[in-house]
């Protein structure tokens, strides 16, 4: 049983880590470089940050999804019927958005059957969709590269995969094309899918080299923080270019894997980050539209910079609870009990046992 739930809480973890600092930027955002806020020489850092975030998402779907795939009874789980549901989540959520534009920003919603069936294939129905046309997209592939078991196969696909995002973030390519400019196209995330498959395929190995060396997480996580800080303050911006993502998103993660060696250990500050991680799907929809909403009542006075940690704080609580709501309504209507429900109650007799 133990073996059967390995890497399901440094998942975990990861989720909730991406998760808030998703959130982070985008609260952020109407702080300092939105509506709210003067924009100045780095506004572009929102949009680099995002699409950190957005990458260690990636990563973190290819982890789960090969971890998945290496356990028999847990593939299982991964039917067409789940993935149908993703997919009726997606399609509702982007008509529930489009409308919410229609009505508050008086966008043009309806653009032609074949421009707007492409415009929300591709997730732009808002600015965070198109990260889930990315998943659906993935998991037409996700089949085939199942089938690649090997170490060695592993490695050289990620090496073809690193080639193929690089190829597809050029320029050349994308600047005449509107299709392949866009975000929501796959092969310009491959490789971080493709990375968290590397990471599945090598595990193991992974967790061995972590608990050999438990701090080089924190070390390699503030140096890489404190040579952005460096930049920042030598160039006035900071250097997270699309290209480089393929170099410093690995660093990451492997930090945030060492990270958590230390994290688990403190109990209150892991079931936060478990309560967290555990509703990130249902999180990543909401986030965006609770955002929004405060965006839209909150009075000027609150926009301030010493609020700041007051409206994250509210913004973080509103979604964690609207998307717990939702998900105990939905297993309340259907019936269906969670499928981590059996692994909470092992976790609360681990922590009794500790």
């Amino acid at each position: 049983m133990q073996k059967s739930n390995q890497g399901y809480k440094e998942i975990i973890f990861l989720s909730a880590i991406t998760c808030l600092f998703l959130i982070l930027v985008h609260v952020s955002e109407l702080f300092f470089f939105g509506g709210k806020q003067s924009l100045n020489e780095i506004s572009s850092i929102p949009y680099q940050l995002s699409q950190l975030g957005i990458a260690m998402f990636a990563v973190i779907v290819g982890l789960y999804l090969f971890k998945k795939s290496g356990n028999k009874k847990r593939e299982k789980q991964l039917s067409s019927f789940e993935v149908s549901k993703v997919v009726l989540l997606f399609v509702l959520w982007s008509l529930f958005y489009l409308v919410l534009l229609k009505i508050v920003m008086n966008a043009q919603m309806f653009i032609g059957w074949k421009d707007s069936f492409v415009h929300i294939a591709m997730g732009n129905s808002f600015y965070h969709l198109f990260f889930i046309s990315v998943v659906l997209q993935f998991l037409l592939i996700f089949p085939v590269l199942k089938l690649v078991h090997s170490k060695l196969g592993w490695s050289l696909l990620t090496i073809v995969s690193g080639v193929v995002h690089y190829y597809f973030l050029s320029t050349a390519l994308t600047g005449g094309n509107e299709f392949l400019s866009q975000e929501g196209l796959l092969l310009k995330w491959i490789f971080f899918f493709i990375f968290g498959g590397l990471l599945a395929r090598h595990w193991e190995g992974v967790q061995s080299l972590l608990n050999r060396f438990n701090q080089l997480g924190f070390v390699t996580l503030i140096g890489f923080i404190g040579y952005e800080v460096l930049y920042y303050f030598m160039y006035g911006s900071i250097f997270l270019q699309e290209w480089s993502l393929m170099i410093t998103v690995p660093i990451i993660m492997m930090s945030l894997l060492g990270i958590y060696h230390s994290v688990r250990k403190v109990v209150l500050l892991d079931i936060f980050f478990q309560s967290i991680g555990e509703n990130t799907v249902g999180l990543y929809f909401v986030y965006p539209l609770i955002i929004f909403t405060y965006s839209s009542i909150l009075p000027d006075a609150l926009w301030q910079k010493e609020y700041f940690v007051l409206v994250f704080t509210i913004v973080l609580g509103t979604s964690v609870f609207v998307s717990k709501a939702a998900k105990l309504f939905l297993f309340n209507i259907s019936g269906v009990k969670s499928p981590f429900a059996k692994t909470k109650m092992m976790n609360q007799q681990e922590l009794r046992i500790n």
